[in-house]
This record gives structure tokens, sequence and C-alpha cells, in this order.
């Protein structure tokens, strides 16, 4: 890469932002990034929508452009980057794209299910309906991610991608409504150990200040 972007990341603690976030401390890219806390509203706030008008996060910056949806933002850091997403036109880019865009489209939803249950209803007596809904179908998702990382050791094999911090991401998401992952879920597990070691997901960490095993009171992820 010759050329150096401005490169600003809005993110939320321990939203899928997250991903994004670890992505960015892996391409060794300089960068900035502030938080917009969820949980304080401050996705909502005018000077955020002016920037993302959807209010949502991530968002990057890029030479003065927004780029939203962490998906599109992973894959164009990943291609850009060319350690962290297949090569073009191959088989293995077309698996990648399509671990992204089921994390966002079925997993995601599942747990907006699960937390979010007035972006599906608006009346409240619905709500528990929807959440349950939301497990039985976050149950079937987990299961499919488990067996997929059994023969391990990253989502793609043997080469690390943008898609193991997206799993992260919802590693500690099912940490964080108290299913049992170390118990149910080895492979992922294993997965998630092995991620905890690398450098970039040790910043991030830091940065955003937040735990991946156990359920702590920080930010609602979106």
């Amino acid at each position: 890469m010759t050329d150096t972007p401005r490169i600003k990341l809005y993110y939320s603690p321990g939203a899928c932002s997250f991903a994004s976030h670890i992505v960015l401390h892996e391409t060794g890219v300089p960068f900035t990034a502030e938080r917009v806390v969820i949980a304080d509203g401050a996705n909502i706030r005018p000077e955020y929508l002016a920037i993302n008008p959807r209010g949502r996060v991530p968002t990057l910056i890029v030479d003065g452009a927004a780029v939203t949806e962490n998906s599109a933002i992973l894959t164009w850091l990943g291609q850009r980057d060319g350690r962290l997403f297949p090569a073009r036109g191959t088989l293995a880019a077309a698996r990648a794209s399509e671990w992204l865009a089921w994390l966002t489209s079925a997993v995601h939803i599942s747990f907006a299910q699960i937390w979010r249950g007035h972006r599906f209803a608006d009346d409240i007596l619905h709500h528990e309906a929807i959440r349950a809904r939301g497990l039985k179908t976050l149950e079937q998702h987990f299961a499919e991610i488990e067996g997929r990382l059994v023969t391990g050791p990253f989502a793609l094999g043997s080469d690390y991608s943008v898609v193991d911090p997206n799993l992260l991401v919802f590693y500690r998401w099912g940490n964080r409504i108290e299913l049992p992952m170390r118990e149910r879920y080895p492979a992922w597990t294993r997965h998630t150990e092995t991620l905890l070691a690398r450098d970039a997901v040790q910043k991030t960490i830091a940065a955003e200040g937040i735990v991946i095993f156990g359920n702590v009171a920080n930010a609602r992820p979106t």
C-alpha cells in the first residue's frame, strides 16, 4: 500500500464495531477512534446522526467519506491490507463474504430480538415472545458456528481473516446473556483463546475497557 488515508473509527465499547476496531489494529494503519456509547444514547444525538443517519456503529471515516455497516468496513480493511481477506475471485473470498453476510443478517438479528424487541413490535406484550424466538434461533446459529470451527483453527481454516474478530464479538455476547459458552462450545472457546493471544485483540480490549468472559454491565451491543 503506497497511500495512507486518514482514517477515523466511531465505535461503542463491545458492540459489533469491536471487530472493525481489532482489524484496524491488525492492519497497523494509523487511525483515530471515538467512542459513541450506545447506552448513553450518543448514537442518536444530532452530531452523530450527521455522520451516520442510521445511528448505528461502526462508522469509518476515510479521507472525509463515511463508510457504514460492519461487514463492508471489515471487507474493505481486509482487502486493502491484503493479509486479512482472501484473494479476489477465489472460493475462499466467497466463503469470507458468506460468513460476514450470515453473521450480520442472521446471528446479529437474533441478538437484536433478544435485546431490542421494540425493533420488531411496538406492543411491549410481544417482546418476550420475540426474545424467546431470538434465543431459540441463536442456539441453532451457535451450534453451526461450533461445528464449523471444529476443524479450525480459524473460520477459514488455517488462515486468520476479518471473519475471526467478528466471531469474537458474538462469543462475547453469548457470555453476556449467560450462555455456558466454555462448556457448550469448546471449539469456539479454543478459537477465542487463540484470538486473545493476538496483540491487536489485547490492544482493542484495553482501549474499549471490556472483558470477553463474564456478563459485564457495559454498553449493550446493537
